[in-house]
């Protein structure tokens, strides 16, 4: 089976739809797949993939950011549902966004928070923070107010300081919240994240390639770094070939670690991450931890429905994307755990006994996708270095990679 995949992967190599991916799976045994494809580049000459080359992890770095969260929880530095304003006055001074009618024009009213805003609320993305690049409300906003629809990539307070867009614990958004997180981490612990990250991540896995700065880790050769190409845009239906991305880094002005998107790291380190956590190893987090809130829900029933929503329009037994989300989705329950989306659900493909209640995924915006499944005993991660996110050739790819790991080394 493993050589179908191998093949559609390299069809898709050869045919220009992808430039180069990386993946691994492992089962509680330890890893028992690995393979490398395609080059580092489109440069003529440009050498082949290695399974341990490096790659930005994007908004892959939120796991690596909820784990190092969860550690100071366990150590008593802050509680899941205390009230983050007083060690983050920044974030306890943001206020809530609504649109009112005022007659002939609408307007924007700032009302005051009703709520406190939690740690749980931040890493299940109910906090009622958004991203300003993926909510128009904060956009129209923002052009009301004569500034940018939204703010550089910089630093936490200065980027990441738009007003709520609900109050807390009653949505579901994709937010800033591993942004904020990141920041509370090093104001808890006087360190700051990547040192953090660095001491209690990457040195208890043996991980030496991971870090948010590039230029200041020695560890890091920069002959393996894998280049981000993009979907040619000048093709209709995302049919296009790979070409070269030329637009800047969003975090080329980052000042600071972005804690939802800023690492950088190989995929063969990422698998070791996943697997401690499917073994429940203790090497990252206590058991308990893992048990109760990596792999439990964790949304209130507003914010869980809100979040249902978003998968409302799938047919049952249809898989498809959800932009802008990576992977592939289907009609079951969703909810958010402290580390990633959670199915409540079994499902099955076919004749395949598939993803199990509690398969815990999520992905990052140059189209990588990683999945925890405990019933199963397995685990794995698709590293690719394409744009946009949510490319649907590249999802076909994750999806016949997550199905071909599940028919040959899920446990019955």
């Amino acid at each position: 089976m493993t050589s179908n995949l191998e093949k559609t992967v390299q069809a898709a190599i050869e045919t220009g739809i992808l430039s180069g991916a990386v993946v691994h799976a492992a089962t509680k045994v330890g890893l028992i797949y690995s393979k490398s494809f395609g080059y580092r580049s489109l440069e003529q000459g440009a050498p082949a993939v290695q399974v341990d080359d490096i790659m930005a992890l994007a908004s892959g770095t939120k796991l690596i950011t909820s784990v190092a969260a969860m550690q100071i929880v366990e150590r008593g530095l802050v509680g899941v549902d205390d009230d983050l304003g007083g060690v983050l006055p920044e974030l306890g001074a943001l206020k809530v966004l609504r649109k009112v009618d005022a007659g002939k024009e609408e307007e924007w009213v700032l009302e005051e928070r009703r709520e406190k805003i939690t740690l749980r609320q931040l890493l299940s993305h109910s906090s009622g923070l958004a991203y300003a690049f993926l909510s128009p409300t904060i956009q129209a906003y923002n052009q009301s107010k004569g500034i940018p629809e939204f703010q550089s990539w910089e630093t936490v307070t200065k980027s990441f300081s738009d007003p709520l867009i609900a109050q807390p614990g009653t949505i579901w958004c994709y937010s800033s919240g591993h942004e904020w997180t990141g920041y509370l981490i090093s104001r808890l612990t006087g360190q700051s994240l990547e040192e953090y990250v660095q001491r209690n991540i990457a040195s208890p896995l043996g991980i030496r390639d991971m870090t948010f700065f590039l230029s200041k880790n020695p560890n890091i050769n920069p002959a393996k770094m894998v280049s981000i190409v993009r979907r040619d845009p000048s093709i209709p239906d995302g049919k296009g070939k790979v070409i070269p991305n030329t637009r800047p880094h969003f975090l080329a002005l980052a000042k600071e670690e972005m804690g939802g998107a800023g690492l950088y790291t190989s995929m063969a380190s990422y698998i070791k991450i996943l697997h401690s956590l499917l073994v429940n190893d203790e090497r990252l987090l206590k058991r308990e931890t893992v048990d109760t809130l990596v792999f439990e829900p964790q949304l209130s029933p507003f914010a869980q429905k809100d979040l249902q929503k978003l998968f409302s329009h799938i047919a049952p037994g249809e898989e498809k994307a959800t932009p802008p989300y990576i992977g592939t989705f289907t009609q079951v329950r969703y909810d958010h755990s402290l580390a990633g989306m959670l199915n409540l659900e079994d499902v099955d493909s076919g004749g395949l006994k598939w993803r199990r209640k509690g398969f815990l995924f999520w992905s990052g915006m140059p189209n990588i996708f990683w999945f925890i499944d405990r019933q199963a005993g397995l685990c794995g991660v698709f590293g690719t270095q394409l744009l946009p996110n949510a490319d649907e050739e590249t999802r076909k790819l994750i999806h016949v990679f997550e199905k071909t790991m599940y028919r040959e080394f899920a446990s019955q």
